[in-house]
């Protein structure tokens, strides 16, 4: 199987088809905000006074404002938590996604806990960046390897940075916090860092559906500058060459979302070229699928 096959293979696993017949769509004053996987749809049905569900849909109104929404659907999923029911919130993370009406930086309808954002499927926003160096007259990359007790893909290599976007913070507040945290890039190298696009997805596994898009950053970094993690998150980097990260980015050592934007920066750079990637254009359209509501 030619490197393009196989990085079509992987990239379509950024781009599950949605079988609207599992789904409900969640509902807040008439917006569509998420789609709940039938396997869910009991626990709303369980709460009466909190949701209105139906054949059609799920709604949530008995809240009016961001603040009492927030709260009461923290209460209703701290409830499912604690019963043990759901076993996507054993990854409780004490840390908040908000709900957009209307896409990115609109009106914000609730803040919802991180781990819980597949069971609602609704958009959330990260931000990536790709980390590189040029040495010897080639490029190469910095790729990180999740620590082992992550939650999530863990020991899969990772960009070099990156990020899920919190309630509270904005693209760059975020990209310069996890910088810090996860390779310990200080500010004024930081402050070279390149605004390139984004890629967006929806991807369903056991954590959940998960309509996402990604920020992308790229980041030439002085040779002599080595990542370092500071949180506990990262199990160490490895500086890679493009061959080396071409092998190993159509793989499962790869985290899925990680990899669709290390192809993205392949792509941009040149690295892949049309004559020789017959999947060329279907790679391209399935790292910017729009997402199902």
């Amino acid at each position: 199987m030619s490197w393009s096959e196989r990085a079509l293979s992987y990239v379509k696993k950024l781009s599950t088809v949605i079988n609207h017949n599992h789904y409900l769509p969640f509902i807040i004053d008439g917006n569509k905000c998420g789609l709940i996987h039938r396997q869910y749809v009991q626990h709303f049905r369980e709460k009466p006074e909190l949701f209105d569900v139906s054949d059609e849909s799920v709604q949530f109104s008995r809240a009016s404002s961001k603040d009492c929404r927030s709260d009461t659907f923290n209460c209703f999923l701290v409830n499912l938590r604690d019963e043990e029911t759901v076993s996507v919130l054993k990854g409780w993370r004490n840390e908040t996604y908000s709900v957009f009406k209307d896409g990115f930086r609109s009106e914000i309808l609730f803040d919802i806990e991180r781990a819980a954002v597949g069971i609602i499927g609704c958009k959330s926003y990260g931000v990536h960046m790709n980390g590189y160096v040029h040495k010897d007259g080639q490029l190469m990359m910095w790729v990180g390897k999740r620590a082992p007790n992550k939650a999530k893909y863990p020991g899969c290599y990772d960009n070099i940075v990156a990020g899920g976007i919190s309630t509270g913070y904005g693209v760059w507040d975020t990209l310069l916090k996890e910088a810090e945290e996860e390779a310990s890039i200080p500010a004024e190298i930081m402050s070279a860092a390149k605004p390139v696009g984004a890629i967006s997805y929806t991807i369903v596994n056991d954590y959940g559906t998960s309509p996402e898009v990604e920020f992308v950053y790229d980041l030439e970094l002085p040779l002599d500058f080595v990542p370092k993690n500071a949180d506990g998150e990262v199990a160490g980097f490895e500086l890679m060459t493009i061959d080396q990260l071409k092998e190993v980015v159509v793989t499962d050592k790869f985290k899925t979302n990680c990899a669709g934007v290390v192809i993205d920066f392949l792509i941009r750079h040149g690295l892949v070229e049309p004559d020789g990637a017959p999947q060329y254009v279907e790679i391209l359209n399935l790292l910017h699928t729009s997402h199902p509501f």
